[in-house]
């Protein structure tokens, strides 16, 4: 990415100019994710010019396609570092200069939406004040002072995710039929269980919507048949989306269960559902979502996350000695599989700017990190030693199914915190060597090779103590 910024004295920003490049390998298949880079790039930022280029690449590598918050982990990633860089210049901390260029209620987003229901500023208020950010801020630099070789790093990056509903090929279904004799629950639906919990979602929202215990229901695979046409999984909006789904299906089946319900409201559901197939009362009911909203963006989620490393300058090895992230999901459907989504997200987020990269040969394009030797994901020891998840209370969602908010995705974004926190490190270590007058440009992810690289040390540094 190249860039360039203007801003007020006081340090508002006034314009932005980005030129973007992107990898796509041999072929374009995945061109519209790219481009989906133009929705991210403003973040939680407002300025009233923004100029944003996108350069697509052909390169001889293999073509790539989406896993986890495409176009949304780089296009937040890229205003942040703007950011950071515009701290440097002007002489403000990054978490200021942050909190001066916030949206406010009323403004028009880069994206053309609305900015309504802002919750971000007192959320990262309340972040400040729960991870204890200035006593450690300051503990941070009294350790920087103290040691020589070892050097901390705090930072904090505050995250907007939105929530896009209007896709118009994009409908979910779910069929939920309930079968005499037992009344178990049978529900088959469009979305995909790839670990995010949507089976237990949807399991909790029919048994709450029919008023039964979950041992009745049945979640069944999902099939072609039951749930043609349906929209692809991702963009963290499924889940809620077929939950809709859901709904409507259960509350097309109550208005004809009530009508015998009203008969012996005493009866258990067993007995229940065995009167409703005697009086002939069809007990499968099907929904197919699509929902639309008037702005383009549903909602927009809400996040910040206060990230602490510990860095071993010689050798570019670090730790996380703390993380935390307090997290708007609105009134969760289901408390623990939103914090288990947010904590992985966190990692998987970790190892994308820490040290999963791909190494291509220059000439062939052969990919030479094809195994664990190169290719590095995390691994237990690289999980922050004291990890806290905190879920925003008291926010219900008004825009949201159930009141709740999307999860899955923007805690990735987030993870880039520990980047920016691994560069006041860096230039902690740089400042003591007389050498952090100048911005360095941080190339993600963050190696050991590229963190030891950056520290620039010089066999001159390198002496026993008299």
């Amino acid at each position: 990415m190249k860039y360039r910024a203007a801003t007020d004295a006081a340090g508002k920003l006034l314009g932005v100019v980005m030129d973007i490049y992107g990898d796509l390998g041999s072929s374009s298949n995945e061109i519209y994710r790219f481009q989906g880079i133009l929705q991210w790039c403003d973040n939680v930022y407002f300025a009233p010019n923004w100029k944003i280029n996108i350069h697509a690449c052909k390169t001889n590598t293999p073509a790539n396609t989406a896993c986890r918050a495409p176009a949304s982990t780089e296009g937040i990633y890229f205003i942040e570092h703007l950011l950071e860089h515009m701290s440097q210049v002007l002489k403000k901390p990054s978490l200021e200069l942050r909190q001066l260029n916030f949206y406010i209620n009323g403004d028009r987003m880069m994206g053309g939406a609305t900015v309504k229901d802002f919750t971000l500023p007192a959320l990262t208020d309340q972040l400040l004040q729960s991870s204890d950010y200035k006593s450690r801020s300051e503990a941070v630099a009294t350790f920087n002072t103290a040691n020589r070789w070892r050097k901390r790093g705090i930072s904090v990056v505050p995250i907007r995710y939105a929530a896009h509903w209007n896709i118009p090929t994009r409908i979910f279904h779910c069929l939920v039929a309930i079968f005499h004799g037992d009344g178990t629950v049978a529900v088959t639906h469009g979305g995909i269980e790839m670990g995010q919990g949507i089976n237990t979602k949807i399991a909790q929202v029919v048994a709450s919507e029919l008023g039964v215990d979950m041992k009745y229901i049945d979640i069944q695979p999902t099939q072609a048949i039951t749930t043609a046409n349906g929209g692809i999984t991702g963009g963290s909006v499924t889940s809620e989306l077929v939950s809709l789904a859901a709904i409507d299906a259960c509350r097309q089946l109550r208005t004809r269960i009530d009508v015998v319900r009203r008969i012996d409201p005493t009866k258990t559901w067993p007995q229940l559902i065995e009167d409703c197939f005697k009086k002939g009362v069809d007990l499968s009911a099907r929904s197919g979502i699509n929902a639309k909203t008037p702005d383009h963006v549903a909602y927009n989620v809400y996040t910040a996350m206060c990230t602490e490393i510990e860095l071993d300058i010689l050798t570019g090895e670090f730790i996380i000695n703390r993380l935390d992230i307090l997290y708007d999901c609105g009134e969760s459907m289901s408390p623990l599989i939103d914090v288990g989504q947010v904590e992985g997200a966190v990692e998987m987020g970790l190892g994308y700017y820490t040290s999963e990269e791909q190494i291509y040969d220059p000439k062939t394009g052969e990919n030479l990190s094809y195994g664990t030797w190169k290719y590095k994901p995390p691994m237990a020891k690289d999980i922050p030693v004291d990890f806290r998840v905190t879920l925003l209370q008291n926010a219900p969602n008004p825009s949201g199914v159930l009141r709740s908010k999307l999860v899955g995705e923007p805690p990735l974004c987030g993870a880039a915190s520990v980047v920016f926190a691994l560069r006041n490190a860096i230039a902690a270590n740089l400042n003591e060597t007389g050498k952090g007058a100048d911005w360095f440009t941080l190339v993600a992810p963050m190696t050991v090779e590229r963190i030891q690289q950056y520290n620039r040390i010089e066999i001159s540094q390198l002496r026993y103590k008299d």
